[in-house]
């Protein structure tokens, strides 16, 4: 048996830098086991401290052994949200971007699993108009949000006799209004999965990204503001890789470090003998592959019931990259191929 938690985001990308029409949503789930939850959580956040002696983490500046040697405007700017909207060069301080470094670097570590499912539904070939009148994009993003976590259980913990979800956490946004989306979708989940999957708590939690407004309020939601954060840097530096989203100098700069990834999980998802050990762990898919009419598929209401599912065939993962090779020092950028 596995016990595991889920924390959500999305990515809605309408245009470009060149101001390109990219009808995409995606989204994306990271995958906490309950027994790596705390590893997880300790390297996220001791990755803030940037002094070299320490290396370990202290909310309180005065309780950390080295604050006589540190400084407490470093702790002050060490302390900032990991927020992929915001990372560029413009505004970035070197906390943020060390931190950000870090945390990227993490996803080639093997000691602690990340697992993580990223759906990218093309608006263009799918048909909104299938969706409804009204909150059509609210509506494919309930719908879909099923099949990530689905697809996530049964891809990465489909080993294990039971899988139980125990609590699915989403960064707070428009989906915190939406009719069912926050207390009915994991129960219709829960209705269509396997016997061998069992969600604990059917109500979708929201939180801030930013763990500094749960300071003084709530420990246990500051943790998991954390992991928020992660998912929509890894969602963020995924995405600026398949679509270039922007020509901003340091989001391709952070884009790089997961290029190999995610060239790996574009062109050879079920590779078992990558050196990034990606295969039972994450995947990135795109949906669908041909247009959607509805001559082929059934209408889906608001809730996202349909009378036909959509076919397998439908979902792919071999792309091509539109981003190209960058290198901030000008090297030679064969190591990336």
């Amino acid at each position: 048996m596995v016990k595991i938690e889920i924390y959500a985001d999305e990515i809605i990308t309408p245009h470009d830098f060149n101001n390109k029409k990219k009808n995409i949503i995606g989204i994306g789930c990271l995958f906490v086991p309950e027994g790596w939850k705390e590893i997880l959580l300790n390297n996220l956040i001791n990755a803030r401290c940037l002094f070299e002696k320490s290396k370990t983490w202290h909310w309180d500046y005065n309780k950390c052994p080295f604050c006589n040697e540190c400084n407490p405007e470093w702790h002050k700017q060490n302390m900032c949200e990991i927020h992929n909207v915001t990372i560029r060069k413009s505004e970035s301080s070197n906390s943020k971007i060390k931190i950000t470094k870090k945390w990227l670097n993490y996803l080639y570590q093997n000691r602690t699993p990340i697992y993580f499912n990223i759906l990218y539904l093309d608006l263009d070939v799918l048909n909104i108009d299938c969706f409804g009148t009204r909150k059509e994009h609210e509506n494919i993003y309930n719908r879909f949000f099923r099949t990530v976590i689905d697809y996530g259980v049964k891809a990465f913990f489909g080993n294990y006799e039971r899988v139980i979800i125990k609590k699915v956490y989403q960064d707070n946004g428009n989906m915190k209004n939406h009719s069912y989306f926050p207390y009915l979708n994991l129960k219709k989940l829960d209705d269509m999965t396997s016997k061998n999957i069992t969600i604990e708590n059917a109500e979708i939690q929201f939180i801030e990204s930013d763990h500094k407004y749960y300071l003084g309020k709530d420990q246990t939601l500051v943790e998991e503001a954390h992991i928020i954060q992660y998912i929509d840097l890894i969602i963020g530096t995924i995405s600026q890789n398949i679509f270039y989203l922007s020509n901003d100098v340091l989001k391709k700069e952070m884009a790089m470090i997961v290029r190999p990834l995610v060239a790996g999980l574009t062109n050879k998802p079920y590779d078992k003998n990558s050196i990034y050990n990606y295969y039972g762990k994450q995947k990135i898919s795109f949906f669908p592959k041909e247009k959607i009419t509805h001559s082929k598929e059934k209408i889906i209401d608001v809730f996202g019931n349909i009378s036909e599912i959509f076919k397998k065939s439908q979902f792919y993962t071999n792309r091509e990259i539109e981003m190209p090779l960058y290198n901030p020092t000008q090297e030679s950028l064969n190591k990336w191929c």
